[in-house]
């Protein structure tokens, strides 16, 4: 079941499920989620019928006893919990020692008047395990997955229109923009934008560039362009903003690599016949990442980036093991880059 369909399906003692399993990593769907389940619960019951366990400190054998508990002058009891780390792909440094085994005779049989809410915590489920498939197989699936943009864009216009505000048609491109259309970002930044829009009651063009921020990830996505068009001043000086904002030139550098790398996949792929939703999957990224970038290939050729790619993993070699000035580094990128390109002319 996706997310947004079970926050517009009305819940109630009666029709909550014994177990749901919280999967995907947009952070604001999976906290409306729970919300959603939690509001079940009377608020005058809930410090008895609620359960919050983090699994990172708790004992699940403490949250199976919980969630067995009869309901206490309430109709259900529900039980929620968070970094189930025995059931991802990832390694915990300093996981506890959990008891999977009470986890799995509690969902061969559940209690009827509890539900058990696994929340993944962003995390890939490890389906590989046996608690996994047997999780799968016993709960019901909420997907908080990453939403297209289109969706995005229709779930921050409902919800502006039933705080009372309204979007123009430029101050919304923008804002997906800014944000590469992350749902979980924009409803961080909306509040912000709504308050500004107090007066007028509708967020414009004015108040979105000035109130959110670009992501990094934008701002690189910007460097790489500039860099690819040869356009070598304002690269420089963008770089050097970057680490004037204290932001590591590891981290530039590596996220560089990824979006030429991303270039270079998606010019590939498209070649290949694949649809901007195809590819997304495949390479298993936001699709509006893929969208920018389809945008943008026709700019370029295959050796370009090619040779940008190359030249970029070479300059993390060097700021991994010299101790020269970063930007006098890049400088040096960009000098070697444009004259592999110019040599091609």
């Amino acid at each position: 079941m996706k997310a947004v369909e079970l926050l517009h399906t009305k819940l109630t003692d009666k029709n909550l499920k014994p177990v749901y399993l919280i999967m995907g990593n947009e952070s604001y769907l999976r906290t409306k989620v729970i919300e959603h389940l939690v509001e079940v619960i009377p608020a005058e019951q809930r410090s008895m019928n609620l359960g919050r366990f983090d699994l990172e400190s708790d004992l699940l054998a403490a949250a199976i006893n919980d969630v067995r508990s009869v309901p206490f002058f309430g109709e259900r009891r529900l039980t929620i919990l968070s970094h189930p780390n025995f059931l991802m792909t990832i390694k915990a440094k300093k996981a506890l020692e959990q008891d999977v085994a009470t986890l799995e005779k509690y969902l061969k049989a559940p209690e009827p008047t509890s539900t058990l809410v696994i929340d993944l915590s962003g995390q890939k489920l490890d389906s590989r395990k046996k608690i996994s498939k047997l999780i799968k197989q016993k709960a019901t699936i909420i997907d908080c997955g990453i939403l297209s943009e289109d969706q995005v864009q229709k779930l921050v216009v409902e919800k502006a229109k039933k705080d009372g505000f309204t979007f123009s048609p430029m101050a919304l491109k923008i804002l997906i923009k800014k944000t590469e259309a992350n749902y979980s970002v924009i409803m961080n930044e909306l509040p912000k934008l709504e308050l500004a829009a107090m007066q007028t009651k509708e967020i414009d063009q004015l108040m979105v560039m000035q109130l959110v921020p670009q992501t990094l990830e934008q701002n690189v996505f910007e460097l790489s362009n500039l860099v690819l068009a040869q356009k070598n001043e304002q690269a420089f000086n963008l770089y050097h903003d970057l680490l004037l904002q204290h932001e590591e030139p590891l981290k530039l550098n590596a996220i560089l690599i990824g979006q030429v790398r991303l270039l270079l996949q998606t010019m590939i792929l498209t070649k290949h016949g694949y649809a901007q939703g195809d590819i997304a999957s495949v390479l298993k990224v936001h699709p509006y990442r893929v969208k920018l970038a389809v945008q943008q290939i026709p700019k370029f050729s295959k050796d370009q980036l090619r040779q940008m790619y190359l030249d970029l993993v070479e300059l993390e070699e060097q700021l991994k093991t010299s101790q020269r000035d970063p930007e006098k580094l890049f400088q040096l990128l960009l000098l070697g880059y444009l004259n592999h390109v110019t040599q091609k002319v």
